[in-house]
């Protein structure tokens, strides 16, 4: 059985951990319900961060006295037992709304499923599973993890608390005593004082640890969630606890990329960082590492600055794009860019291209490659030509169709350049060749906010900008064969959000049997998908949305 709920505890200084456990809980337990009690500055901060979590969580901001305070600071002010106490009250304030909960310290991360719980017992601890001489000094079972269906848990928690030898976690054996109760199995709450503090020697207890199905198992069951502050490997001036905690962290990060679990891994680098880095290579760069920095990378600009906990990094050790350290972010048009670098990442999101051509030899490889969003030449612009102008309707757009584009290289003249006769049937129908362009970006992306439909023709990657500029003012586009329109991570819709067409007189029988009323519906389909996906308001959670919970 499952937890019917969660609940955890955390202040200012933890919050990032807690971002951490709620973010797994999103994976491993999608939707579920989970109590949080934090100061205002704890949840200020993570309803501000990215993504939006997939959890119904009810705050209780009940920690502002603790706010600021550490260990040390608690203890000498008397306070510490009172805090720890917390979990207590996290936990009865769950049972005033769930059958059960299973409170979880937010230095917790799940890998997996929790899905033993024994709801015939009345209460379920995590052993320390470490020697007797530390036992009596810490306890038996772990403050950090306790489920319970009893109400009157809270204040027998509270009262064995007052006379146990070592705050919560030696009263949990008061507790033992007075409940039913069933044990987690050590592939539970695995930790670093499970190596350093058992009567097993620690290379023993690493060697339980294996691979199995792709993913960590210990003594051949799934690891099902690990128990450490990973940023305690980034001290300078490291204690010998940070550095054991440092040594198992690094036992941990060395499983999870033997399994290439990049998600688990980029959550993990956020702890560290405080916020999701993206590497963005340095320019100028030599051929054909060189860019404008315009396209994805000009989006990218406008994504940190809407986004608090989104860093842009410059990084001039690889002329790709990454998210942590693992996840390939591939905003170049064709394979042109495929190197031993793009090998070696866990996960791929291709930008332009087809996952099924592009991608084919590389998913050979076993490399995780998912679509992606593509987006406009200039964001910038069409952005604040949005903000300034909006979209127009039916009656308001003075051109019935449109292309505008034109051909600098041999395969874009292939496709824009060919025997098919667009001129006969487009309104306006402007195909250059050469870098000199006939509009500016401002005239081009506002010929497209005032036409009803727009031609949409391939160019050196299979995907242009073109198609995503005109879903951006509700410009409904006709999409030639050789145009990858499905291969997004939100695929647009035939007839929903674009039409396909195969030459002139395909394109006008279609384009006269919609309505206006239907050319209204599919206008605002494209606007709200491209709001939805590509806009710099909402694409970074999105994208989040993609890693995380649809991979």
């Amino acid at each position: 059985m499952k937890p019917s709920s969660f609940c955890s505890i955390a202040t200012f200084g933890r919050h990032d951990e807690l971002f951490g456990l709620l973010l797994t809980l999103s994976i491993h337990h999608r939707n579920c319900r989970v109590y949080c009690a934090v100061d205002t500055i704890t949840k200020e901060f993570i309803e501000e961060y990215s993504p939006k979590l997939d959890l119904e969580i009810y705050w209780t901001v009940s920690l502002d006295e603790y706010s600021g305070l550490d260990r040390d600071s608690m203890e000498k002010n008397g306070v510490w037992n009172d805090f720890l106490m917390q979990k207590a009250m996290i936990i009865d304030e769950a049972l005033k709304h769930e059958e059960d909960t299973l409170f979880l310290d937010s230095d917790i991360l799940l890998l997996d499923t929790i899905d033993n719980i024994d709801n015939s017992q009345e209460i379920g601890v995590s052993p320390h599973y470490i020697k007797d001489s530390d036992v009596s000094l810490y306890g038996y079972y772990n403050g950090g993890v306790m489920w319970t269906n009893q109400k009157s848990l809270k204040d027998d928690w509270v009262e064995f608390t007052k006379s146990s030898r070592y705050c919560d976690q030696a009263a949990i054996e008061d507790l033992v005593k007075k409940y039913d109760t069933f044990e987690f199995e050590e592939n539970y709450n695995f930790s670093w004082w499970r190596i350093t503090q058992s009567n097993v020697p620690p290379e023993k207890i690493v060697s339980n640890l294996s691979i199995q199905d792709n993913r960590i198992h210990y003594k051949n069951k799934p690891l099902k969630f690990i128990h450490t502050h990973f940023y305690e490997q980034d001290l300078k001036a490291p204690s010998e606890l940070s550095r054991t905690i440092a040594g198992f962290n690094d036992l941990m990060i060395q499983g999870l990329n033997a399994i290439k679990d990049y998600r688990t891994l980029l959550i993990i680098n956020r702890m560290i960082n405080g916020e999701w880095i993206i590497k963005l290579p340095k320019q100028p760069m030599d051929y054909p590492w060189n860019h404008s920095n315009d396209s994805f990378r000009e989006l990218l600009r406008l994504l940190e600055d809407k986004n608090s906990d989104l860093k842009i990094e410059e990084n001039s050790e690889s002329g790709h794009l990454w998210l942590g350290d693992n996840i390939l972010l591939y905003d170049r048009p064709t394979t042109l860019w495929f190197n031993r670098e793009v090998l070696q990442s866990y996960k791929m999101l291709l930008g332009n291209g087809d996952v099924e051509e592009e991608a084919s030899h590389l998913r050979q490889n076993k490399l995780d490659v998912s679509p992606w969003i593509f987006w406009p030449r200039k964001p910038k612009v069409l952005e604040e030509i949005l903000q300034a102008d909006k979209i127009l309707n039916y009656s308001s757009r003075d051109i019935e169709s449109i292309f505008i584009g034109n051909y600098e290289n041999d395969t874009q003249k292939q496709f824009r350049n060919t025997d098919v006769d667009w001129k006969s049937f487009i309104t306006e129908f402007h195909c250059t060749s050469g870098d000199k362009h006939k509009f500016t970006q401002e005239e081009y992306l506002n010929k497209l906010r005032n036409s009803k439909y727009g031609l949409c023709l391939r160019g050196f990657g299979s995907k242009c900008h073109r198609e995503v500029e005109l879903m951006a003012f509700g410009t409904v586009p006709l999409i030639t064969p050789e145009v990858s329109i499905e291969s997004y991570m939100d695929a647009p819709i035939e007839n929903v959000h674009y039409i396909k067409i195969s030459d002139p007189d395909d394109a006008r029988k279609k384009i006269s049997d919609i309505t206006e009323d239907e050319w209204t519906q599919m206008s605002k389909a494209c606007y709200d998908w491209y709001q939805k996906n590509v806009h710099s308001d909402n694409c970074w959670n999105n994208t989040l949305n993609s890693l995380f919970y649809d991979s």
